[in-house]
């Protein structure tokens, strides 16, 4: 793979903080590409050993500190227009053949995304919004089993997030969960099983706080109950 400032003049005008730009690679392997334009990274790593795996970075997103820590080969990893990752993220994958793809205006602040087990699918639509503390994960990266049988029983699952959903913090995503558009996790959620468009859910296991809803970034019609609460 070509070195950073290589990729720096192929790819278009990236905005690199620090002394020494804040960039970092460590990676073994052939064929892997890192594409990128016009974007902003801030105390970037490439962490990756494997072969053609692919990293593309939409116009006009802002990564800091951001680790893509990939193992195997054939992973993807595409975001979208304008996505932004405020305070950090580590990306991780497993096996081959893996895809994350995190449409176009979503914003993160602090999340753990690990794609395990071969195939599996994290998809994330469009103006999507995930506080700190989040993680979602595709497998357990460890079998459980049954001694009965001999068998399996812990199977991975993608995962998809609809478009405009918002995930609040200390929330689990798990194996094989839809959540749809318009849609709230609440904080401290543990997401077990799939749910709707349109839902507040909460909860260990999470489910249905309140349903007929929608939310939006601005903060419309604010108001403030100031009663003191009696003991």
């Amino acid at each position: 793979m070509a070195s950073i400032r290589e990729l720096i003049v192929k790819a278009g005008r990236w905005i690199l903080l620090g002394e020494r730009g804040s960039v970092r690679q460590f990676i073994r392997g052939k064929g892997n590409i890192f594409r990128a334009e016009e974007v902003t990274l801030n105390k970037v790593e490439l962490d990756i050993i494997g072969d053609y795996n692919q990293i593309i970075i939409g116009r006009g997103s802002d990564l800091t500190n951001v680790c893509f820590r990939l193992r195997g080969s054939g992973h993807r990893i595409e975001f979208g227009k304008n996505c932004r990752v405020s305070r950090g993220a580590v990306l991780w994958f497993e096996d081959e053949n893996g895809l994350l793809q995190v449409g176009s205006n979503t914003t993160m602040v602090e999340v753990h995304i690990a794609v395990t087990e071969p195939g599996s699918k994290v998809i994330i639509g469009e103006d999507c919004m995930l506080a700190n503390d989040i993680d979602l994960r595709t497998g357990d990266s460890h079998s459980v089993i049954d001694v009965s049988t001999g068998k399996r029983l812990n199977f991975p699952g993608n995962i998809y997030i609809d478009r405009h959903v918002w995930i609040a913090p200390h929330s689990v995503i798990l194996k094989g969960v839809n959540i749809g558009e318009d849609s709230i996790v609440a904080t401290g959620a543990v997401v077990t099983r799939s749910f709707e468009s349109g839902v507040i859910i909460g909860g260990n296991p999470a489910k249905i706080i309140k349903v007929g809803i929608s939310w939006s970034r601005a903060r419309t019609g604010t108001t403030m109950n100031h009663e003191k609460i009696s003991k």
